[in-house]
């Protein structure tokens, strides 16, 4: 395998009206800064022609590998596939709908120069709509609590990433990668460099609440013990509630020979109760579930056809 001085990763999913331009700035980009590299396309399963698009770009470059998926996995098992298939000693990864500038990754090789393990893009404004920033900022919180990084430290899809880093990476065999998560469980040596961030020409963004939530959620069973703390601590309380309910009722009764009136005290205690440990279920179920999906070994993708 051919050895280059930068990797650069592609994750694409819808974006036939970008590719080209993409491609274009790309090379023009590494061109200019006269070091060898190759740009890896991951098709995750585009539901447009842009795997059409990616084979009338490949023939025209010896140095692009594009790769077709059986079906969509995801930005973070797409980028997984790009990482397998790379051999730069810096890999960079860059959107596919070009609010990622190419002209900016001098600038990210320029802070990873100062001995950072990973640079991460840090936009000056970032140029999305409402609920994006605010899931961006939610998750961003997550990982600063989960990963104990600086608050300082912003976390991006935009990023340029030593090789050591990567081949540590690839150990982590989880069905569930979480890229940036995966970074830091890795090394704590990151910088961010300031960078552009362009307004979307095309389209809408792959990246809906329903999906910032489920990284979200992805981030705290996969990364954290936290959820199973809270079951701790949320079991401990109910226990406490459940022990001196049941003793004032009973105190009740012995000492003034009453009982509690009706059932409807009966009921909402039950609910209350029920409800606490269906949740308690539901949280333990998931572990479990993906517990039983990591020892059976599932891939993290499944490749259809690659060109080289």
């Amino acid at each position: 395998m051919k050895k280059y001085d930068f990797s650069i990763v592609v994750p694409v999913y819808n974006s036939e009206k970008t590719l080209l331009e993409l491609n274009g700035r790309l090379f023009k980009t590494m061109e200019k800064m006269e070091r060898s590299f190759e740009i890896i396309y991951v098709n995750d399963a585009s539901r447009d022609g842009s795997w059409l698009v990616l084979k009338k770009i490949k023939p025209e470059f010896d140095n692009v590998i594009i790769v077709n998926l059986y079906k969509n996995y995801g930005q973070h098992n797409a980028l997984m596939c790009g990482f397998n298939k790379c051999s730069g000693e810096y890999i960079i990864t860059i959107d596919d709908d070009l609010q990622n500038p190419p002209e900016e990754i001098p600038v990210l090789y320029d802070k990873i120069e100062e001995g950072y393990d990973v640079v991460f893009g840090a936009y000056k404004h970032k140029k999305d709509v409402f609920y994006k920033n605010l899931g961006s900022y939610a998750v961003r919180k997550i990982n600063h609590t989960i990963f104990h990084i600086s608050k300082e430290i912003k976390i991006s899809s935009f990023r340029m990433i030593r090789r050591e880093v990567i081949a540590q990476i690839k150990r982590i065999k989880t069905p569930f990668p979480y890229v940036s998560g995966m970074i830091l469980t890795v090394s704590n040596n990151v910088g961010n460099a300031v960078v552009n961030h362009e307004k979307r020409v095309y389209g809408s963004s792959n990246y809906n609440l329903k999906k910032l939530i489920h990284l979200s959620f992805n981030l705290f069973i996969n990364y954290s013990s936290i959820p199973l703390k809270i079951i701790g601590y949320l079991g401990l309380i109910v226990s406490f509630l459940s022990f001196f309910t049941g003793a004032f009722f009973m105190g009740r009764q012995l000492w003034q020979g009453r009982a509690p009136e009706g059932w409807t005290s009966l009921i909402v205690l039950l609910s209350f109760y029920n409800t606490i440990i269906l949740v308690i279920f539901f949280i333990l179920g998931e572990y479990i579930s993906r517990i039983l999906r990591e020892i059976s070994h599932e891939k993290q993708y499944y490749v259809k056809e690659v060109e080289r």
